[in-house]
């Protein structure tokens, strides 16, 4: 019996064959929000899919980073919306910029006060500034720089170094997450 080559071909090892990982995090989500960020382990996120804990090791090196990927896919929400806003400051840079500071702050709220227990994960990420919490950041300040070149282009320079001044104050100083 012949063997067809591109059926033989060998899977990278220690990888699942079917991506998972989208799977893992709205279960891992679910259980955060049921019995809390703090009391969920692995195996109790592989057991909400039926797997071994074996298995979900194949998507996620460890629980740390289950624990990012949910916080990145959740501030990744915030980020595109944001985003959304920015794109429209081309019109009214100025009305861009209130929008955008106030869809942020009702949207980190939403995170951080509403979405009861699961909101302690943001809180952890937040405090230990994870890796997606220093992405998320970053973002923000890119989305806020293409609001105020706008601004620039339409008003000049001095509106904008106010602006920039305000702005960075409240992100560096007096508006953080948490």
């Amino acid at each position: 019996m012949k063997i067809n080559p591109a059926l033989s071909e060998k899977r990278r090892a220690g990888r699942p064959s079917v991506d998972r990982r989208d799977e893992i995090l709205d279960a891992a989500e679910r259980l955060y929000e049921a019995i809390g960020f703090e009391k969920v382990t692995v195996t109790d996120v592989a057991r909400a899919l039926g797997m071994s804990a074996a298995n979900l090791y194949r998507s996620f090196a460890n629980r740390q980073a289950i624990d990012e990927a949910v916080t990145a896919r959740t501030l990744a929400a915030v980020e595109d919306a944001a985003w959304q806003v920015a794109r429209t400051a081309a019109a009214d840079p100025r009305a861009a910029l209130e929008r955008l500071c106030m869809d942020i702050a009702l949207k980190m709220s939403d995170i951080l006060f509403q979405s009861g227990r699961a909101s302690d994960l943001c809180l952890a990420a937040t405090r230990g500034n994870w890796p997606p919490v220093q992405q998320f950041m970053d973002t923000l300040h890119g989305v806020i720089r293409h609001v105020l070149a706008e601004g620039q282009r339409l008003w000049g320079i001095l509106i904008l170094y106010a602006t920039l001044t305000v702005t960075e104050r409240i992100i560096n100083n007096g508006y953080k997450l948490i």
